[in-house]
Parts: C-alpha cells; sequence; structure tokens
C-alpha cells in the first residue's frame, strides 16, 4: 500500500472548470452529467488521465462521483469521506452528498423537473445505468450517452498511458499463461459459453503473464481482453503505443478489431 499525505486538491479551481463543464452541458443539449470516479476498466486506481473527478471538484477520495445539474453539483461520498469532501471542494460551488444514504437517482429527482441527463458509457456499467433509470422512471428525465464533456473542457488533459508491456518471469507468476487459459477455457465449455470478456488490467496481467506501468504503483497496462473456449485470447491495446506486446504462446498476429473497440488487437 502506497499513500502519500501530499496536498493536491484545487478547490478554487473548482467554480471555473464547472462553469465550463456546464456551457459544455449547454451545447450538448444535457441538464446534467455524471463524472465517476472510476475509468473505462471500472477501477478505483485511475491513470492521471482519467482523474476526471478531482480534476473537476478537486475531491481525490478513491470513491465518489459528482452529479452535475445546471444549478448544483454533488459530490456523492460515503462514510470513509465525509470530512475530507468538505476540505477539499469549493462548497460554494459543490454539494457534498452523504451516498449511498442518499442515492443518485432520488437526488435528481428533487432537483431536476425534465431534461437529458447524460453519462459516458465506457465509465458506468450496466447494472449502475440500470439502477438510475430504474428511479428516474415515471418522471421527464432521461439518462443519454454522449462523449465525455469532462475532456470536453479540460485543456491540459494528460495523454493516454502508454507504459511498456513485459512479460512477468513463469519463476514469480508460479503458473504458466497456458495452463491458465485452458483451464479457463475448459470452464467456459463447461458454463456452455464461447467467450469471457476481461475488462479489468489485473486479470489480463495474471491471465498472459504480463506486466505493465500504466497505473502507479499498479503493475498493469490498460487493455482488454477476450478469451475463447479455445483458450485462445485477443488482446486489445491502444494502437499509437510503441509497448512490446507480449503474447505468452510466442504467437502474435495482427488484425482488424471492431470500431467499437480500442484500434490495436493481437492474439495469442
Amino acid at each position: 500500500m502506497f499513500q502519500s499525505f501530499e496536498t493536491t486538491a484545487r478547490p478554487e479551481l473548482g467554480p471555473a472548470r464547472l462553469a465550463a463543464l456546464r456551457a459544455e452541458m449547454a451545447r450538448a443539449s444535457c441538464a446534467g452529467f455524471l463524472v465517476p470516479r472510476a475509468d473505462c476498466h471500472m477501477g478505483e486506481d485511475v491513470a492521471p488521465r482519467d482523474e476526471r473527478l478531482a480534476w473537476l471538484t478537486g475531491f481525490t477520495g478513491s470513491a465518489g462521483f459528482c452529479v452535475v445539474l445546471p444549478d448544483q453539483a454533488g459530490v456523492f461520498v460515503d462514510g470513509r469521506y465525509r470530512l475530507q469532501v468538505k476540505a477539499q471542494v469549493d462548497l460554494g460551488a459543490f454539494t457534498p452528498v452523504d451516498w449511498p444514504e442518499t442515492e443518485a437517482g432520488e437526488w435528481i429527482r428533487a432537483r431536476l423537473t425534465a431534461g437529458r441527463v447524460g453519462f459516458d458509457p465506457w465509465l458506468h456499467g450496466r447494472d449502475e445505468i440500470a439502477k438510475l433509470e430504474k428511479a428516474l422512471d415515471g418522471s421527464d428525465i432521461t439518462l443519454q450517452p454522449v462523449s465525455n464533456l469532462v475532456d470536453a473542457v479540460w485543456a491540459d488533459q494528460p495523454p493516454p498511458p502508454l507504459a511498456r508491456i513485459v512479460p512477468h518471469p513463469l519463476e514469480h507468476a508460479g503458473e504458466a499463461s497456458e495452463a491458465k487459459r485452458h483451464r479457463l477455457a475448459d470452464e467456459l465449455r463447461r458454463a456452455g459459453h464461447r467467450a469471457a470478456v476481461l475488462t479489468s488490467p489485473e486479470s489480463i496481467a495474471w491471465l498472459l503473464n504480463i506486466r505493465g506501468g500504466d497505473i502507479r504503483h499498479t503493475p498493469v497496462a490498460h487493455a482488454f481482453a477476450v478469451l475463447g473456449d479455445d483458450a485462445r485470447v485477443a488482446l486489445f491495446v491502444d494502437a499509437q503505443s510503441r509497448r512490446h506486446r507480449a503474447c505468452p504462446s510466442g504467437r502474435r498476429q495482427r488484425i482488424r478489431p471492431p470500431a467499437a473497440l480500442v484500434p490495436a488487437l493481437h492474439t495469442c
């Protein structure tokens, strides 16, 4: 566990950034926008590029989210961060909200009569959105997937992390990737599935015996993968990087991925 007591919150920057986001919301015809802590892998440990919640609000805790409406912006935090959030955000611009005692859906319904609430579909799980939709059911408020509006106003947003991907030695991994893949492929076939989609960098690092440095203090690379019932893995990584794409089987094949996924794909 790495812990730093360095103060990085900049509450004085929050109001101007919030105003810029609200202007972008108006251009996108959104009455609200959701700003989660998580990245597209749904992890709490995120790269600097994905620290949207901290950039907007000043809050640097490892869990929480912000709901931005035209005249209010709620920062939802659990019991661990009730004191921290009040010290890190401009309380004239942001309202701390006790979560999960107060859920986002009920909070939005009490403050918004109608309109579209935008969200970046890469940053929210299906169950999370379904729960929010259920809470808003019967109102004139709808959820709308949009491009990330924070990214649109974050002028100096850091670039995506592109650290090298390297093999993790077998003496440290303890089990060959091929053995892991075949073992899990057997489970897939027994369950009647053809493939499993892996979104967690930690899971991919374990399965393929690879390591990276995309997230500070976390030896993983930003990637997605699909494990087939034949024990082959399609690994999706950023095409712009100069990474070493390490395939445990030693076979590497460049193929064209679906447009909806990241632009480079290698199969092992």
